[in-house]
């Protein structure tokens, strides 16, 4: 029978050896991560048999050097066996080659168990992103991953990954393919100021600013770029809907009377843009998870009839879709105009001291709005102005709401369009305490020119006094447009 000291010292032994055990274990796991901190990453692929090509390719392309500095940077590397197939166009073109080894390098270091969800979206170098898994870059399977060097994380593939294209270029390919609608999204451009590589000839003496040589400060750019998505941004995705010609053309012939100029080309082109901003969303949206129908960014509802898709890409940053059948209604497109009062771009005399902006309750459902009321501007004839954009050259039948809930009394007001001369609509009496929106009468807009109307608020034609300030207020909770659709 053990005496109680033998059996304190009995188990102090034990504790010893436990630890001992421990820290020889830890010192074990210190060796491999030690040694493996001793090597870079490219010193960890140059190391490796199984690496031996994309070794070279490193080396060959200036990579080696990048993936030996004192930055952090995760690698996907295929093994020999994957870089036995792929195409010789890369291999024997330096600037593709350089392009496919970037596609495998990432800034920063990325751990398998930080992926959120267990897959991510990462930029790489090239400036391309791809879909990691902690089992897989793209398609391809990952075997040996997070090795660990002094400056980055390892993983070794078992086939290479090369760069797709982006939406943006998967549409210039089918450009050349001698699809119509995207030659147009393409070639359909206009000037946007841009001084990044201007010539600057002289300083403004005034102003101090730059002179710059006239045409070096300007860049064409796509419209659908600019005023649509930028789908040739690689950081954000999209899904992209393309037209087969006979399909595109259907399309845009609908909206041929919408934009009438005075030149064939200029309305044919204004109604494909029309067209074709429609045919985009954000998000990446595969074949099996297309929705019956979108809305684009401008409200627009657009059927997706899949039995009719002829081609579908899958791009770097999305998908793109080519179909042959399209159908959108005209009054989806063309939908009505409404401008908020408090929305003015300025007043007759430039004054803005006798307008008042209002936040009241409908009388008839109970719900807030916002208007306008002017008071006590001393000028006849005074006028708020207001301005849509992209005005369709059509018939609208003309609304306003108004609010007087002021002055009992006569007072008139009406809107001209156009010019603040105009004589479309006559002058109306806005009606006491009664919220209502009313019908104005009917305006043509004759031709769509640059797509921009202005519009009148204007006060009664009398003389101003100081016993007729309130014959001369003016109130606007909103206009609206309503396009005759036939």
């Amino acid at each position: 029978m053990l005496t109680k000291n033998k059996l304190i010292a009995f188990v102090v032994f034990l504790w010893s050896a436990s630890q001992l055990s421990c820290t020889r274990k830890w010192d074990d796991h210190n060796k491999i991560n030690n040694s493996d901190l001793t090597q870079n990453l490219y010193q960890k692929i140059a190391a490796d048999p199984s690496l031996r090509l994309f070794a070279g390719y490193l080396v060959k392309t200036g990579y080696a050097d990048t993936l030996q500095l004192n930055r952090s940077f995760t690698v996907w590397a295929p093994n020999d066996d994957a870089l036995k197939t792929i195409d010789a166009t890369i291999s024997n073109d330096d600037k593709k080659l350089k392009q496919f080894v970037a596609h495998h390098i990432a800034h920063l270091a990325y751990y398998s168990d930080q992926l959120q969800a267990g897959a991510q979206r990462l930029p790489l170098i090239d400036g391309k992103y791809v879909i990691v898994k902690p089992t897989s870059f793209e398609e391809a399977p990952i075997y040996d991953k997070d090795g660990l060097a002094s400056n980055g994380v390892l993983n070794t593939i078992t086939a290479a990954a090369a760069p797709a294209l982006n939406c943006w270029e998967i549409i210039d390919s089918l450009k050349t393919g001698g699809n119509n609608m995207a030659r147009f999204l393409r070639d359909f451009v206009k000037s946007k100021r841009d001084t990044t590589n201007a010539v600057v000839i002289g300083i403004d003496p005034t102003t101090g600013a730059p002179i710059y040589k006239p045409g070096t400060d300007t860049v064409k750019i796509p419209v659908f770029l600019d005023s649509v998505y930028n789908v040739n941004n690689e950081a954000k995705q999209y899904t992209v809907f393309l037209m087969n010609n006979t399909t595109w053309d259907k399309e845009r012939a609908k909206l041929d009377t919408f934009f009438k100029t005075s030149t064939v080309d200029s309305t044919v082109s204004w109604a494909r843009f029309c067209t074709a901003r429609d045919m985009a969303i954000e998000g990446a949206y595969s074949p099996d998870q297309l929705p019956t129908q979108i809305q684009s960014k401008f409200g627009t509802v657009v059927p997706i009839n899949k039995s009719a898709i002829l081609a579908s890409y899958r791009t770097s940053n999305g998908y793109v879709y080519v179909l042959s059948d399209m159908n959108v209604s005209v009054p989806a497109r063309i939908r009505p105009f409404v401008i908020q009062g408090e929305n003015y771009l300025g007043t007759s005399n430039g004054s803005r001291t006798p307008i008042y902006l209002r936040t009241l309750i409908n009388p008839n459902n109970g719900q807030t709005f916002s208007d306008l009321y002017a008071y006590n501007h001393g000028v006849n004839k005074w006028y708020v102005r207001y301005q849509l954009r992209d005005v369709y050259s059509t018939r609208y039948r003309v609304y306003w709401a108004t609010y007087n809930n002021r002055w009992n009394n006569t007072l008139n007001q009406r809107l001209a369009l156009g010019t603040a001369d105009d004589k479309t609509f006559a002058y109306r009496n806005v009606p006491y305490n009664v919220y209502t929106e009313d019908y104005i009468g009917d305006y043509i807009v004759t031709g769509y020119t640059n797509g921009l109307l202005d519009l009148y608020l204007v006060s009664a034609d009398i003389a101003p006094s100081s016993s007729n300030q309130n014959q001369n207020s003016l109130f606007l909770d909103y206009i609206r447009l309503e396009p005759v659709v036939q």
